[in-house]
């Protein structure tokens, strides 16, 4: 089929997904929530027709942001057990990510964190069970946690966030705290979501949990830990994009061995493919990287990685790359990974070029960001009017 058959954007009629028929999850329910399949290629899956919608792929779109932070008082010590841990500033850091992102999607992605909640207390998890005080720090000597994940809808319920997402247009939680209060790295709800992307293997794709389907949208809890740097924030994110790329534009499949599409090549390493040049890589393997989160490695190979400046178009030679390259650390690895995901206008068959429309607008929906009028210049309340310049001796 011609590419110019499928740009037909249903302009005016709202996304093409919504009208998608209900599909039903098969295969077998797994701890994040998802069902997968034992062989995704043998189920009768049929992938929906795409329609390119320039609107939705171009521009400045915001993401309403409510951070959470669960901080309880530790009675022992009289403090919060941030105070307790020296924690980082949670705050703080979600402005770090905030930026990091809008960077890296040129300005197409802006959260803008509309609240921050902060709770006095433990989480509530999905058997019922919460944390007090002093079994926290009972269990945070030995290790020996209680099992049971966190209830993503009794966050929601017990913050009020439930009942203002959808009256707010708020579509994402940021949810800090400490090692132990059991959530996972990222976690959302996709309406009908069995019907907009393959069926997969792969349980970590897509992760639900309890996040309440009466959102009746894509919603997205981002779960971070205030004891370690910006560095594993970032990380988080950043399996984030893995998850919806292998969903978007691999239909489930993260194996470059046999598949070519975007996101198995994006993710192709020199480690699995030798006497091949690398990609960009993933997460925990950068393209010299000869392990998981061997990101100070000073070995040098070839990388296709500056091509995709070109997207998706990889026509190129490679060149040599190092952990120089990224500041020989975490942090400048995953940046220098998040500014070679895709951001440009157009299509292919697998989709929008702009690679941040299921990362970040996954309904195709978020609203386009309203800049405030620019004509004139306005000084701060408070700010000093001119004076003397004062004689120095």
């Amino acid at each position: 089929m011609a590419l110019a058959s499928l740009a037909l954007a249903s302009l005016g009629q709202g996304p093409a997904w919504k009208r998608l028929p209900l599909v039903e999850p098969s295969g077998t329910k797994q701890w994040t929530g998802s069902y997968t399949v034992e062989n995704p290629k043998a189920v009768s899956w049929k992938k929906p027709k795409f329609r390119y919608d320039p609107k939705v792929a171009t521009g400045r779109k915001v993401s309403k942001v409510v951070v959470v932070i669960y901080d309880p008082t530790i009675r022992s010590e009289g403090k919060r057990l941030t105070e307790v841990l020296k924690a980082n500033d949670p705050v703080e850091y979600s402005h770090i990510l905030a930026n990091v992102i809008r960077e890296a999607s040129w300005g197409y992605i802006n959260y803008q964190i509309v609240d921050v909640i902060r709770v006095d207390g433990f989480s509530k998890k999905v058997d019922g069970f919460r944390y007090t005080d002093e079994k926290f720090m009972e269990d945070r000597k030995t290790g020996n946690w209680q099992p049971a994940t966190t209830s993503y809808r009794a966050v929601l319920e017990e913050t009020g966030l439930l009942d203002r997402i959808r009256k707010e247009d708020i579509r994402e939680v940021w949810l800090w705290g400490a090692g132990g209060m059991a959530w996972d790295e990222f976690a959302m709800y996709i309406p009908n979501r069995y019907a907009r992307f393959a069926p997969t293997d792969n349980p970590w794709f897509y992760r639900p949990y309890d996040i309440p389907p009466e959102i009746g949208r894509t919603f997205w809890v981002m779960g971070f830990n205030y004891e370690v740097g910006a560095d594993n924030m970032i990380h988080s994110y950043v399996h984030r994009i893995e998850s919806m790329a292998a969903l978007a534009y691999a239909d489930g499949i993260w194996e470059t061995f046999g598949e070519r599409d975007p996101w198995n090549v994006f993710s192709w390493l020199e480690l699995d493919h030798p006497g091949t040049p690398s990609m960009v890589g993933n997460c925990h393997v950068p393209p010299n990287g000869q392990s998981g989160y061997d990101y100070n490695n000073p070995r040098r190979v070839l990388s296709w990685a500056d091509n995709w400046a070109n997207f998706p178009d990889l026509r190129g030679k490679p060149r040599i790359v190092s952990s120089a390259e990224w500041g020989n650390n975490q942090f400048g690895y995953m940046k220098w990974i998040l500014e070679r995901v895709p951001k440009f206008p157009g299509f292919t068959r697998y989709g929008y070029n702009n690679w941040w429309v299921p990362i970040a607008n996954t309904d195709e929906d978020l609203p386009d960001l309203k800049l405030p009028n620019r004509g004139e210049f306005v000084l701060p309340e408070g700010f000093p009017p001119p004076m003397p310049k004062p004689k120095r001796d």
